[in-house]
């Protein structure tokens, strides 16, 4: 039974490893964050950094599926605007002692009117208990243009340099390609839509809204075509903190809840 119970583990650590996504709005939006352009642009579109105001802290936790162990994620990170851009830290951790994966990630993003261009570098260990570590390294590129005060398009590429997990190259990082558009009509409400592909799998749509009263409290919602996946969330800003809550629910796995804080101040 145990030994069940650790192949069904490394499987599922397998599979969830690779979905980085972890806070803010998006979370709750079916996690379509190419086109936005937040503090949380630091996990998300690297090219959206640019846009950020403020330096902002951040730090996210994520319990997958209700497992007690194995299936959790957490960061924490900062962006800060610079002279000529904005430049983000953050260092993101996914699994326990059978399985982990840790990623020190730094970006930069540079704007230019209405564009804007971000890189990110990303530093990744690997390890399995009864294997050992590796270590690599990847490269993103992404970049947000805003078409109009209404709307908003965002691109990101992941691993560009299609780095590998193993030495032997059996068993690699995956590529993304995500391109997505986000629609605010009125300041209270925003519509944003995804397409993510993924090199020799199929195409992911995501398709998520926001609503926001009071200039305080938002709700989203938001699905995606893979596997049918839904997603609910809701924010709670307050001048200089905002808190945000997502809860995101498989068909045959469950639920999964997150829960992540960004803190800003002046620079």
């Amino acid at each position: 039974m145990k030994v069940f119970v650790t192949a069904l583990l490394l499987f599922l650590l397998s599979q969830w490893a690779n979905a980085q996504s972890l806070g803010g709005a998006a979370a709750g939006m079916a996690e379509a964050g190419a086109p936005l352009r937040d503090a949380w642009s630091a996990l998300y579109n690297v090219g959206g950094l640019p846009w950020v105001k403020k330096t902002t802290a951040l730090a996210g936790y994520e319990n997958r599926f209700g497992f007690s162990e194995g299936l959790h994620a957490a960061m924490v990170g900062v962006v800060k605007p610079l002279r000529h851009g904005t430049a983000s830290l953050s260092v993101y951790r996914f699994g326990d002692a059978l399985y982990s994966e840790d990623r020190l990630s730094v970006g930069f993003g540079h704007r230019v009117s209405q564009f804007s261009f971000g890189l990110r570098l990303n530093g990744y260990q690997y390890r399995i208990e009864t294997v050992g570590t590796r270590f690599t390294t990847a490269v993103d590129v992404g970049g947000v243009a805003q078409l109009s005060p209404e709307l908003t398009f965002g691109m990101q590429i992941t691993n560009l340099t299609q780095a590998k997990k193993s030495s032997d190259g059996a068993e690699r990082i995956p590529t993304y390609l995500q391109t997505g558009l986000a629609y605010r009509p009125t300041e209270t409400f925003q519509l944003v839509g995804e397409v993510e592909y993924e090199v020799q799998q199929t195409v992911n749509a995501k398709v998520g809204a926001e609503y926001t009263v009071l200039k305080k409290i938002s709700f989203r919602s938001g699905i995606q075509t893979s596997q049918f996946q839904q997603f609910f969330g809701v924010g709670l800003s307050h001048r200089i903190l905002q808190i945000d809550y997502a809860l995101r629910h498989h068909a045959e796995l469950g639920l999964s809840h997150q829960l992540s804080l960004a803190y800003q101040w002046d620079h």
